[in-house]
């Protein structure tokens, strides 16, 4: 199976610098843009079954690639972002100066910290990958687009690169950025990473 991960495109929540998290927020302007010039740059690509998080501005970035495709989108929660309870829909800015001690813990346990009201870095890796597994036992020969978020994108790269969830930092994932996984012989190979090409033509 080839797996095309595909973050979400911007939404007002990303440019205010609100923690967004697991609430429903939609593509802004920005982001419908965005979306529409992922989907054109993957118009010619082969490409057999579409999933979304359950997220709205997960599905509406799906959707816009499936209509190039003539498929439907199919959704699995498993794939939607980290809920961050008490921090959703505040600042960062706020957060900083509110909430400085789980940040502390943030910065040096990540994997294990649960943020109040949240869930773990080691949840969203454990969901994700059972969602993952799940589409290799039923399309292992097809090529699958998944439309899913940042942190969720980043612990599955952490994972199939053999990397420690403390070291989800050194990924980055860009808003409608691609990455895409290889599974063959039970092996998955991360090869292409936050490609944003199509932002920038």
């Amino acid at each position: 199976m080839q797996l095309i991960l595909i973050r979400h495109g911007k939404t007002d929540w990303n440019e205010l610098e609100r923690c967004q998290g697991a609430s429903d927020i939609p593509l802004n302007k920005n982001g419908i843009n965005q979306a529409g010039k992922l989907a054109l740059s993957l118009r010619d690509e082969k490409i057999d079954h579409i999933y979304s998080s359950d997220l709205i501005r997960a599905k509406l970035t799906a959707e816009t690639i499936a209509d190039y495709h003539n498929l439907n989108v199919n959704i699995d929660s498993g794939f939607r972002e980290m809920d961050q309870g008490d921090f959703e829909g505040l600042e960062f800015s706020l957060i900083r100066e509110k909430y400085g001690h789980v940040l502390k813990e943030w910065r040096t346990s990540p994997e294990t910290l649960v943020i109040p009201g949240g869930e773990s870095l080691t949840e969203v890796q454990n969901r994700a990958y059972n969602s993952v597994m799940s589409l290799l036992e039923k399309h292992s020969s097809k090529t699958v687009l998944v439309v899913s978020h940042n942190l969720t994108i980043v612990t599955l790269l952490c994972r199939f690169s053999e990397r420690s969830l403390k070291n989800f930092r050194e990924f980055i994932v860009s808003e409608t950025s691609k990455t895409i996984i290889n599974f063959n012989n039970g092996t998955a190979d991360v090869g292409l990473v936050n490609d944003i090409s199509h932002l920038e033509s």
